[in-house]
């Protein structure tokens, strides 16, 4: 495996942002960014072996600071959605920025995207990236030591490894909300690719696509994945869940969690042949498939974004968990840390 560091730019703040590129024996690679711990490009072979970028995102700095979809960052210090009443810990209550409309919270104000994280090539074909979230920062309580740990490596697998450890009881729920399109990230909607989810049920939400509460089997639902369909067979279906998110902007409950590595997601596009395996030890995933995107931002390439150009599974504990006794808390502590991994696996055929 070969490591290569570069200057990449500057941040709003001025600080330095470099890029980290990770290469196997077969010239496939990843991209990091240590602004926003950003996954920001996987070049991989399709099953003639023709190697592409297969993450919808930004290629310029500029680029970077007007992202507003949070394209391959860390997201945190909690991903997804928080009601606008906050979160409660032990007894007490903490108003948490409502960066939506003022209604509600999402992806923690983007605190952890928009942060320039230290970083440290560490290992063969590893890089590993650290930030320290305050007390009081969006209204979290607790100071917060995270680092996350991005590797590659010859069977073309991304793992990423979090450790997020508070000096007192906090919400934690760090993700990755990289957009997928593995057909490239130019070559246009992803409703064709072939989707396979390891989830039996997902959590239906409110008009602001905050879940309820309630966990809802998938049985006889547009959100069955269980067997391989294409991404777009159902998501016009006459279904009050689709019409709030727009298509398909929800969480999964994946099958037979015990906290240990498991696969729950496969998704191929017939016409490259590039498949991706999807493996955690989280309870959840968010399936997003770019619903909002509407080609104001101008991506890599000087091309603009457009509509369900990319689909995104971020593995997660269930949105707005402590609101919800019905959830697995993300609840952690210093002798209790938020402790996950991710992989995405790439291959051909």
């Amino acid at each position: 495996m070969q490591t290569e560091k570069r200057f990449y730019g500057n941040a709003e703040n001025g600080a330095a942002v470099y890029a980290y590129t990770i290469t196997n024996a077969a010239g496939a690679y990843i991209e990091l960014l240590s602004y926003g711990a950003t996954l920001n490009k996987i070049v991989v072979p399709d099953r003639a072996g023709a190697l592409c970028d297969v993450l919808v995102g930004f290629d310029t700095m500029e680029g970077q600071i007007l992202c507003t979809d949070s394209q391959g960052r860390t997201v945190g210090r909690v991903a997804n959605r928080i009601a606008g009443k906050g979160i409660t810990i032990d007894g007490v209550n903490y108003p948490i920025t409502k960066n939506v409309d003022g209604k509600f919270t999402l992806h923690g104000n983007h605190e952890y995207a928009k942060a320039v994280w230290d970083a440290e090539i560490v290992g063969d074909g590893a890089v590993r990236f650290t930030y320290e979230s305050l007390d009081g920062n969006e209204g979290f309580p607790g100071n917060v030591h995270n680092e996350v740990t991005f590797s590659f490596d010859d069977d073309c697998a991304v793992r990423i490894e979090y450790r997020c450890t508070p000096d007192r009881k906090t919400a934690i729920n760090v993700t990755n909300h990289a957009y997928f399109n593995l057909a490239g990230f130019d070559a246009g909607q992803i409703i064709d690719h072939e989707l396979q989810l390891f989830c039996d049920a997902y959590t239906p939400t409110d008009t602001d696509c905050i879940p309820t509460g309630e966990i809802r089997s998938v049985e006889g639902t547009p959100f069955d994945f269980r067997l391989p369909k294409t991404i777009g067979r159902d998501v016009g279906a006459d279904d009050e869940q689709l019409k709030i998110g727009r298509g398909y902007d929800h969480n999964f409950r994946i099958e037979n969690y015990d906290g240990t590595l498991r696969e729950f997601a496969r998704a191929k596009d017939p016409e490259s042949g590039r498949v991706m395996r999807g493996y955690t030890d989280l309870p959840g995933v968010q399936l997003y498939i770019g619903n909002y995107m509407d080609g104001t931002q101008i991506g890599k390439a000087g091309k603009p974004l457009m509509y369900r150009q990319g689909f995104c599974l971020e593995t997660q504990y269930f949105p707005d968990a402590l609101n919800h006794p019905e959830f697995i808390p993300c609840e952690f502590t210093p002798e209790k840390p938020f402790v996950s991994t991710t992989v995405y696996q790439f291959s051909a055929e």
